[in-house]
């Protein structure tokens, strides 16, 4: 078996699931000898304006997984475009992080969601409950979404997690920092569903790689993103990639 270097790995969901969205993974790396923990914060209030600086307060209170090794921080979904804000706080309480990979979601522009797609943000105002929250993400496609994850405890345990997410989350753009040099970037695609971003990321200079699969591609194959997740560190480690 390849052996990599060791490193410590922080996995941040999507604010839409939970830790179980990246369990496997993290269990592997573990396996491997390779630290990793989830951070999973819990999703704000209607009351609340600003949805995100709690959220990352609540993952800056994580303990590092392992004292003094370079740290990769993987973020899924809809925590990409708050992931350099992540790192750069995260940075500033003295982490020694030297990669972030952003995996399956939106790159970051500092945009809300719904500023930069109007037919998303007429999706959602479709679902809103009477009390502002919309529905549990893996309602929002019905039928369509178990296709995802086929082992049926295995979805169980991620579509679990899934909390109710409110309407204005959505609204809010997120600040994206410039990170140092040193911070190598990336970006892994499941199959062509954020073609854009991915794009996005190559004109950027990041390092992108892409896996065949679906949305949840860590769920169904802990065994090949585990893998990709360690050649991406590995090249970044020998290339230059935006350093």
């Amino acid at each position: 078996m390849l052996r990599h270097a060791k490193r410590s790995w922080l996995f941040i969901p999507s604010p839409l699931l939970g830790p179980a969205s990246w369990q496997p993974v993290a269990t592997r790396l573990v396996k491997l000898n390779q630290p990793a923990i989830i951070a999973a914060p819990d999703m704000t209030t209607t009351a609340e304006v600003d949805h995100i600086t709690p959220w990352v307060n609540e993952i800056l209170t994580t303990d590092p997984p392992a004292d003094d090794l370079p740290t990769v921080v993987v973020a899924h979904s809809a925590a990409c475009p708050r992931a350099p804000l992540v790192v750069d706080r995260l940075i500033g309480k003295g982490w020694p992080i030297d990669a972030m990979i952003l995996v399956d979601g939106r790159f970051p522009d500092g945009r809300a969601l719904t500023g930069s797609c109007h037919r998303y943000a007429s999706m959602l105002d479709g679902m809103v409950r009477p009390d502002d929250y919309l529905p549990p993400w893996p309602r929002w496609w019905g039928s369509l979404v178990e296709g995802l994850v086929i082992d049926p405890e295995a979805r169980d345990q991620v579509f679990s997690e899934a909390p109710p997410v409110p309407r204005s989350w959505f609204d809010q753009g997120c600040p994206v920092p410039e990170l140092p040099r040193y911070v190598g970037k990336a970006f892994l695609s499941f199959g062509p569903g954020y073609g854009d971003a991915f794009d996005d990321a190559r004109a950027a200079g990041w390092l992108s790689r892409r896996l065949d699969g679906d949305h949840l591609h860590q769920v169904v194959e802990p065994a090949a993103v585990s893998a990709a997740l360690l050649g991406i560190v590995a090249d970044l480690a020998s290339t230059d990639h935006d350093r």
